[in-house]
């Protein structure tokens, strides 16, 4: 869909009521990021190098990413093409059922993996990543 279509804006428009919650915290979070610079932009998500970031967030249609997570295809992956797909599935519920616990378990480990954890499977899932026996990311290879 074309970004200068009117049909494109209506869908974005709808996609931001449908996930307010998680688009006006990303909105709030801007002043504190530092420098922002577009990593990937498309299907209606915006993906942010963000110079003050550690590590990567997913809120609505934002997706904010570290120094080093900019410079790893599968990283950016995991939050532009992962989290917020799950963004646009739950909606005002996507905060309680993805976003808390996945910075909970980012702060408190809950499992020997990070990427064990649900929100982090449902991500990888939708961004067609796998873990290795090491918890390293990398794109499925169809055999």
């Amino acid at each position: 869909m074309n970004k200068h279509s009117f049909w494109y804006w209506i869908v974005f428009v709808l996609l931001v009521i449908w996930q307010l919650p998680q688009f006006l915290v990303a909105v709030v979070m801007i002043p504190f990021l530092g420098k922002l610079t577009v990593v990937r932009d498309g299907h209606f998500n915006i993906c942010f190098h963000a110079s003050k970031m550690s590590g990567g967030i997913s809120l609505g249609p934002f997706a904010y990413v570290s120094d080093y997570c900019a410079r790893h295809d599968e990283d950016i992956a995991h939050e532009f093409d992962g989290h917020t797909v799950d963004s646009k599935i739950l909606g005002p519920l996507y905060l309680f059922i993805v976003g808390i616990p996945s910075i909970l378990n980012a702060a408190f480990d809950f499992t020997d993996c990070y990427y064990d954890w649900y929100p982090e499977r449902w991500a990888n899932k939708h961004a067609g990543l796998e873990v290795d026996k090491y918890c390293n990311l990398h794109f499925k290879v169809d055999q």
